[in-house]
């Protein structure tokens, strides 16, 4: 049982306090894009942590695995940011509804869709079918509503499991895992599209949901991978093993290679087809962005892909580097994703770190708090047994 200390609380309230001082720091010279850029970027990524958990954790449960059982717990409690990064999110997006200057969602302005206007755009006015503010807020509700629904939904039936066996419940949770896959894979490409590439709606990419999709995989199972080490470390997880430590390590492993196989696909797509809409998106990246999207490669790829060996899987040291390394090139992946649409200039200042520090913060502080004084395994589960005795003997 995890014991949420005084210690890592005021640890964690000191560094949400110093990311709000740093941003009152920054409000003489406000600049209100800046600002609801940083908070938007740091939402998506901390969400994306606890969805990618959330939809690992569901893939165990309808594929029966038994190795996995006890990081039930965990990835459930990874996922407990899903509802409050999902608010966070739609705050920002109604700001910019309400808001004359429309900060990140420029196609929002009506006098783009007045023929009358000298600002008339005949493209956007094509789309207005789908990209319309009504509709866009209908879709962002569904979103918002279905990932909180089946992540409470999951949630309490996992703490009826935690409570007492009943195989009703056991087939539950496995229907509504089932469902929430389901669900997510279809709406993971509406959120990339309208979260990001509807950021410039000139843009276009068959491929972006997909790629989008790794990428909340990748950032659920590495922050999975650093729980687990963490609290094993702290003495709170003692039937954490060498054998579920290269398991883990094998997913980040593939899971960089498919997030790799999907970039390289949109760019060899780019390349080939050579298509003015869609070569702009690396032009400006290779310009103005110091060709930030090819550096971006070693920590989402080249790391995981000489590091991760046999053994380095089994050392918790290395394979928790490799996971912070990781979750660090995701980071640089979003902000390649969303920034050159905005600007023209790169920059990475007090208002990216201070929305970091606050939102990562707020993430922390609600894991540890769900953590706290709660039993980590699923004991009731008829696999847990498999899972504990979990051993691999290439090892």
């Amino acid at each position: 049982m995890y014991k949420f200390s005084k210690n890592y609380k005021k640890f964690i309230i000191s560094i949400i306090t110093f990311g709000i001082i740093l941003m009152l720091y920054k409000c003489t010279e406000f600049n209100e894009k800046k600002l609801y850029t940083s908070l938007y970027i740091s939402s998506i990524y901390f969400f994306s942590i606890s969805i990618g958990s959330l939809l690992f954790l569901s893939i165990q449960n309808i594929s029966k695995s038994g190795w996995s059982i006890i990081f039930h717990i965990i990835m459930e409690k990874i996922s407990s940011f899903i509802p409050y990064g999902l608010i966070i999110i739609f705050i920002i997006i109604l700001i910019n509804i309400f808001y004359s200057n429309k900060p990140i969602f420029n196609w929002m302005n009506n006098y783009l869709y007045n023929e009358k206007s000298i600002y008339y755009d005949e493209v956007l006015s094509k789309k207005k079918l789908y990209l319309n503010i009504p509709f866009f807020l209908l879709r962002n509700i569904i979103y918002m509503l279905g990932c909180t629904f089946f992540y409470l939904k999951i949630k309490k039936i996992s703490n009826t499991l935690n409570i007492c066996y009943s195989l009703n419940f056991y087939k539950k949770l496995y229907y509504n895992s089932l469902y929430f896959i389901i669900f997510f894979f279809i709406i993971s490409t509406f959120i990339s599209w309208d979260w990001i590439m509807c950021i410039n709606p000139y843009w276009f990419s068959t491929i972006f949901g997909w790629y989008f999709l790794s990428g909340i995989l990748i950032n659920g199972i590495s922050f999975i991978t650093i729980v687990s080490i963490f609290l094993k470390k702290t003495g709170n997880f003692n039937f954490f093993k060498k054998s579920h430590m290269n398991d883990l390590g094998t997913y980040i492993f593939s899971g960089s290679l498919l997030w790799s196989y999907f970039w390289f696909s949109q760019f060899l797509l780019y390349w080939y087809g050579n298509i003015p809409e869609e070569i702009s998106y690396f032009f400006k990246r290779e310009t103005l962005y110091y060709n930030i999207h090819f550096w971006m490669l070693i920590p989402n790829f080249l790391i995981p892909l000489f590091l991760i060996s046999r053994k380095n899987k089994c050392n918790s040291n290395i394979l928790l580097l490799i996971s912070i390394i990781i979750l660090i090139g995701h980071y640089i992946d979003l902000y390649n994703l969303i920034y050159p649409l905005l600007y023209n200039i790169m920059s990475f200042g007090i208002y990216e770190l201070s929305s970091f520090f606050i939102i990562g913060g707020v993430f922390l502080y609600i894991l540890l708090l769900n953590l706290d004084n709660k039993k980590l395994y699923f004991i009731e589960h008829p696999y847990f047994k498999e899972s504990k005795e979990h051993n691999n003997h290439n090892l």
